[in-house]
């Protein structure tokens, strides 16, 4: 193999590990957002009643949906911390047992 074909490839292969180590995220996925200011919609003549009432009512939902999927992260993780002090004692209680 000559000297120069050697470089090529080694220049190639290490953009390929470049390319590949600083991953960004593709347009389907979720990328880190800014955090969305409250806006309060008031009625006037741009928003009638009912559109308030209901833009009222998805910001309750929201808040309240936030809170529940708060909530179950705090018992995944009591559970992820159960199962991760099980593993632990039943290996360590598998070594010293009589056979």
């Amino acid at each position: 193999m000559k000297t120069h074909s050697f470089y090529l490839l080694f220049v190639a292969t290490g953009a390929a590990l470049f390319a590949l180590a600083a991953p960004q995220p593709i347009s389907g996925q979720n990328s880190p957002q800014p955090a969305a200011t409250a806006v309060r919609v008031e009625a006037s003549a741009d928003f009638p009643p009912q559109l308030v009432a209901l833009i009222d009512e998805l910001t309750t939902q929201n808040k309240q949906l936030a809170a529940n999927q708060t909530a179950m992260d705090a018992k995944i993780d009591e559970v992820a911390e159960a199962v991760r002090q099980a593993r632990l004692f039943s290996s360590r209680a598998g070594k010293g047992a009589a056979k």
